[in-house]
């Protein structure tokens, strides 16, 4: 016999999200029904006002067609639909008659047909353009009293204006309700979007932080180690020549401002209320301070920028960094090559172009003359952003003689819109590189 098997457990009940409607998609919806309640109202009124209210029968059908087709009209011309309606009822007091014991002047098919226009203003329309088509309708109901032809009732007259007026005031309130009951929850629906979305970028924030802070701990150390060795290697290694305690005094320099920009940067991380702005940031200008130690590295560097370009600012800061991480990429791909910088002010933009030859020693373990990798790092990535963020371009590619060029174009215009008050430049013809 075999053993009882478990109850297996209910399968999970799938719910599926409704879409939300497009605007063309709720046009067609709101036709639809408005059409089909003119539909049904048309076949009552016209011949009940043929009939019972002594219409003839073209005016019944003139009467019919204005005031409920002025429904479906609401959707797309709410001006001409209160129009249409006002004149249908107009036809209608002119030429019926008094029946007794029915609802006149405003007959039961009359009332809904306002009401129903009364709502779909009140949904799609201004609320101050549905209160004035509730008003008009109330002031034209007012017109019997000038004809002094109809035999009135005046009790019966001021009762069916009273009802007729109160009600179709209802409906239009509870159109202006539920208008404003969906604005309302629009609002609570895009105050929850940027809530969520103001709560992602703090837990992004925060963890930027914590990795920029770790990164500094691991790193600073590091550095820390190669300064104090470096610093201290001439009175270590007394066998040093001049030339080789010079490059270890400018590694140890290396070191000391790679420490500095660290801790600035974390200082501004760990306040929140802190701006980037008091950092003191390096400049296009200092790129020519960058030629020592890519000399001593074996690489040629030649350095040619418009003295008219600007010392400071994003573009510029942007372009020091580029230049700066394509000369090491220089150094680690491509040793023994000749470099240039230059940089040239074109159109309201810095075009920084950096290119090295065909290298003599070998590259990344291949012989020479063979083509830089590109790939395995983030380098050219941070070059990408960094363009992108001032709205620029940047191309990185092979040259037709086997080396490497990077072409970067960092608008000034844009960073200044960007982050600070835009200052006029005059921009020079364009120049080739």
């Amino acid at each position: 016999m075999r053993p009882p098997q478990p109850p297996k457990p209910p399968l999970p009940q799938l719910h599926f999200p409704r879409l939300p409607l497009t605007e063309t998609q709720q046009h067609f919806w709101l036709w639809m029904c408005t059409s089909t309640v003119a539909v049904a109202l048309y076949a009552v009124y016209v011949p009940l006002s043929a009939t019972l209210y002594g219409l003839p029968v073209l005016a019944a059908f003139a009467v019919g067609l204005l005031q409920c087709g002025s429904i479906p009209l609401a959707v797309v011309a709410p001006r001409w639909a209160i129009a249409a309606s006002i004149a249908g009822f107009t036809v209608f007091v002119a030429f019926s008659t008094v029946p007794l014991g029915a609802p006149w002047p405003r007959a039961v098919p009359s009332l809904l047909s306002v009401c129903a226009l009364l709502v779909v203003l009140g949904l799609r329309e201004r609320a101050s353009v549905a209160i004035a088509a509730w008003l008009l309708s109330a002031v034209a109901s007012l017109q019997v009293l000038f004809y002094p032809w109809i035999d009135l009732t005046l009790d019966g007259v001021v009762a069916n204006l009273v009802t007729t007026t109160a009600t179709s005031a209802l409906a239009l309130l509870v159109a202006i309700l539920i208008t404003q009951r969906e604005g309302i929850r629009g609002e609570l629906a895009v105050e929850r979007l940027q809530t969520a979305s103001e709560l992602e970028r703090r837990v992004i924030v925060e963890e930027r932080n914590r990795i920029a802070r770790e990164l500094h701990d691991v790193v600073a150390h590091s550095m820390s180690v190669i300064q104090v060795q470096a610093s201290s290697a001439p009175y270590r290694l007394a066998q040093l020549d001049a030339e080789a305690r010079g490059e270890f005094g400018e590694i140890a320099a290396s070191a000391r401002a790679a420490l500095q920009e660290m801790r600035l940067l974390l200082g501004v991380l760990r306040s929140e209320d802190a701006s980037g702005d008091g950092m003191p940031q390096p400049g296009i200008f200092q790129i020519a301070e960058l030629v020592p130690s890519i000399d001593r590295a074996g690489i040629t560097v030649i350095v040619d920028i418009d003295p008219e370009l600007p010392g400071d600012g994003l573009a510029s800061t942007a372009a020091y960094r580029i230049a700066q991480e394509s000369l090491s990429n220089v150094v680690r791909h491509a040793p023994g090559a000749r470099a240039s910088v230059r940089a040239e002010f074109v159109d309201g933009a810095i075009v920084l172009c950096i290119e090295n030859d065909v290298p003599a020693g070998p590259i990344n373990g291949h012989p020479s003359g063979g083509t830089p990798q590109t790939g395995g790092g983030h380098g050219l990535i941070g070059m990408r952003e960094r363009c992108s963020i001032l709205g620029g371009r940047l191309h990185a590619g092979p040259t037709a003689g086997g080396g490497f060029r990077v072409l970067a174009t960092l608008p000034i215009a844009a960073a200044e819109r960007r982050y600070a008050p835009a200052i006029p430049t005059e921009a020079k013809g364009p120049t080739q590189l």
